[in-house]
């Protein structure tokens, strides 16, 4: 749920927003595991969009409102998607970004050269990603004949 009201976000209500949530909306039955999983996973993630991510970004908007603003018409005020453009416009001109982009060379020259050393890339959710997919393998398997 993305939605701004007065110029303020209104985040979802964490664990309350039911009317927008789309895991279990599929009964176990009716479809492909893949596809029932894939659904889930990507209303989680949304969920984790707007409940975090975006409230993060809409606290700097607020910091640097008359910026953003500026090149925002005022009937758009209200349009998240123009609102985030515009702060992204500003974003992009400063030093982190800039850094981040010279980083992102040596990154790439890195992942197409087999010498990136991931080990300390987002340890957690490698953790999370690697119990998901054995446990996927693993139902597969299990189920495996009639599958």
């Amino acid at each position: 749920m993305s939605i701004k009201v007065n110029c303020i976000y209104i985040p979802p209500l964490p664990g309350k927003s039911k009317s927008f949530d789309f895991t279990q909306v599929q009964p176990d039955w009716s479809e492909h595991p893949s596809w029932i999983g894939a659904i889930d996973a990507l209303a989680s993630y949304n969920r984790w969009v707007n409940e975090v991510v975006l409230p993060i970004a809409f606290q700097w908007i607020e910091e640097n409102k008359t910026e953003v603003y500026a090149s925002v018409k005022k009937a758009e005020f209200d349009d998240v998607g123009v609102v985030i453009a515009s702060a992204f416009k500003l974003v992009k001109q400063m030093p982190a970004y800039k850094a981040g982009l010279k980083q992102a060379k040596a990154f790439e020259k890195a992942l197409e050269h087999g010498t990136l050393n991931s080990k300390s890339i987002n340890p957690v959710w490698t953790g999370v990603v690697k119990k998901v997919r054995g446990a996927t393998r693993k139902a597969f398997a299990e189920a495996t004949p009639p599958l």
